[in-house]
């Protein structure tokens, strides 16, 4: 959809939510074509927002009053609930209830001043009293006529209808200063957990065939722990039954092969316990640093993976070398049954049951993807500015989600130990739960907190429109005239990026729905309204 039909689309919708509107809710016959009386707009910003829109009093001729309620929280119009005006000038004062809104988020209401002069005047609504500049009340038509407005507001810029504004739930926040965290630009690459994936070779030359009570397990498809993932059948005829004394020599190599891993790993896991426990002691007595903390716990994790990895190792040829052992006496062929070591999604499995398969061919290969891990590049430059425990924000391709790494559930396995001597740059990795849209071999953008603060003028990214190359962001006037202007950004931090040029503190910034003024602004001007 090009530009101009997308415009055509969104003004038309809007054309069809605006009915005509005007301060005034009837006219009399006395009175001047309600068109031309004149009338001035305001706006407040409380826990709601209430522009106002009212006509110029006169002494006892009642005056059109039109005022819009939208909750700032979630952009939405007020739909029920009392309203009420509060006039005051001298000794004289009274109040104008208004039950309920005429239509969503606008109550109308008219009023009649007793006497000429300034009147002090607020709006009520629940909790909320907010005051608004005086009204100048005219003795007459002609004195109304040649008067001077008090308190309009200026109404110049980009216009967008509270009827526009609503159905898209726009929202505004003041700019204001708050700490910022520097950061690092850097890359991240998701990887798959060496502990959440598994690969299943045939350990025996055969056919594949789907469980007994089940049908061929298929690639996506999710499997548990201990789950029947096929039967691997070997004939021991003849010439295989050489292939099957050679296969049970083979499982009887292997299964003393892994027990020699075991013991190793075990040597290494009680060597990596020691050195750990030291660190452990000497970072308590803060003779270690937590980056050194966190390269020997993922030391010591590695070297716990390394056990369980021998230990399913022997497992599995402990059994192969049993089930060799046991059918060998007059079987026609032998059938080993094939489990899953680990719950997850299956990413590769034979295409067809009944297939023959070589010794040592990939069978079936499983994923668990509920925990990744990120590795994070930061260019050798970068890192004295890096503290012991960094940290991360991971940004969502195409929207404004990010994830902290490592967060609350997460964790640092290593902060940049080693920079690498061709790419002159570290990696600082972090195991994290998959939030839902992460895969492996996913290349993000990111930022790294460098741990230094400051305070500065920052508004959500939400905010910010890309007009062409040129970072823009809307402005609130009033309550339905926005201005534009250009900005120039700084530091990101989170969801909320510095501000260093084009803003002021507690200038009311669009944050949702800035682009939809972007195109409101495409479209040149919007009619006048009357209610």
């Amino acid at each position: 959809m090009s530009r101009n039909t997308y415009l055509f689309f969104l003004f038309g919708f809007f054309s069809l939510t605006i009915a005509a509107c005007s301060p005034r809710a009837h006219q009399h016959d006395d009175l001047a074509d309600p068109a031309e009386v004149p009338s001035r707009a305001l706006t407040k910003w409380s826990v709601h927002e209430f522009f106002v829109e009212h006509d110029l009093a006169v002494v006892d001729i009642p005056a059109g009053f039109a005022v819009h309620v939208t909750d700032l929280r979630d952009g939405a119009p007020r739909t029920d609930g009392l309203l009420t005006l509060a006039f005051k000038s001298g000794e004289e004062n009274f109040e104008v209830p208004i039950k309920e809104p005429a239509r969503p988020g606008i109550y109308l209401a008219e009023v009649s001043f007793p006497s000429a002069g300034e009147w002090a005047w607020s709006v009520g609504i629940d909790y909320e009293l907010v005051g608004f500049p005086s009204i100048q009340v005219f003795a007459s038509l002609e004195e109304r006529a040649n008067g001077v407005t008090l308190g309009a507001e200026d109404t110049a810029g980009i216009t967008m209808l509270k009827e526009q504004q609503w159905p898209v739930r726009m929202r505004v926040e003041a700019a204001s200063l708050r700490e910022l965290s520097s950061s690092i630009p850097a890359t991240a690459r998701v990887i798959a957990c060496r502990t959440h994936t598994a690969r299943i070779p045939a350990p025996l030359a055969g056919k594949l065939l789907p469980p007994a009570t089940a049908q061929r397990i298929a690639i996506g498809q999710t499997v548990s722990a201990g789950e029947t993932l096929g039967i691997l059948r070997t004939p021991l005829l003849s010439a295989e039954l050489a292939d099957w004394e050679s296969a049970l020599a083979q499982a009887k190599h292997n299964k003393s092969a892994a027990e020699a891993d075991l013991t190793t790993a075990r040597a290494g896991l009680d060597r990596t316990e020691k050195s750990t426990n030291r660190i452990h002691d000497l970072h308590a007595k803060q003779a270690k640093s937590d980056r050194e903390l966190e390269e020997a716990n993922y030391l010591l994790a590695s070297a716990r993976g390394a056990i369980k990895a021998a230990e399913s190792s022997l497992k599995a040829w402990d059994q192969a070398l049993r089930e060799l052992s046991s059918d060998h006496n007059g079987a026609r062929h032998l059938e080993l049954e094939l489990r899953a070591p680990i719950s997850g999604k299956v990413l590769f499995a034979p295409a067809a049951s009944g297939e023959w398969l070589n010794q040592g061919e990939l069978l079936f290969e499983i994923q668990d993807l509920s925990q990744l891990h990120v590795a994070v590049r930061v260019p050798e430059a970068d890192l004295p500015l890096l503290g012991d425990y960094p940290q991360a924000h991971l940004h969502h391709p195409s929207t404004n989600e990010q994830i902290e790494l490592p967060g609350a559930e997460g964790k640092l396995l290593l902060a940049a130990p080693t920079v690498h001597p061709v790419t002159h740059s570290a990696e600082v990795l972090y195991e994290i739960p998959n939030p839902g849209w992460l895969r492996p071999g996913m290349t993000l953008a990111a930022h790294l907190a460098t741990g230094q603060t400051h305070e500065s003028l920052a508004v959500p990214i939400s905010a910010v429109v890309d007009d062409t190359g040129i970072d823009v962001v809307f402005v609130q006037i009033a309550g339905e005239s926005f201005v534009r202007r250009t900005v120039r950004l700084g530091i990101r931090d989170g969801d909320r990026v510095e501000i260093l040029e084009g803003l002021a503190v507690g200038e009311r910034v669009v944050i949702d729905g800035a682009y939809i003024v972007h195109l409101v602004s495409l479209a040149g001007t919007i009619p006048e309204h009357s209610h």
